[in-house]
């Protein structure tokens, strides 16, 4: 059972990019193993504030107030 569990920023995910991000994560899970683990992968999105994520030393963003 294939489990990808992708950290991103929250401003990335919207209703219309959450379900082709999970299709193409599966998709490429398939194109790997096989059709028949399709209905076997688990994709797990984690949106998280860009405030929380750090890149050179520093925040991405500032927390918000």
């Amino acid at each position: 059972m294939p489990y990808i569990h992708v950290q991103i920023l929250e401003n990335r995910i919207t209703e219309e990019t959450e379900p082709k991000l999970i299709a193409a994560i599966t998709d490429a899970v398939v194109g790997t193993y096989g059709e028949d683990i399709r209905e076997h992968v688990w994709v797990v999105l984690d949106p998280v504030p860009a405030h929380r994520w750090g890149l050179g030393g520093k925040p991405v963003a500032p927390r918000p107030s």
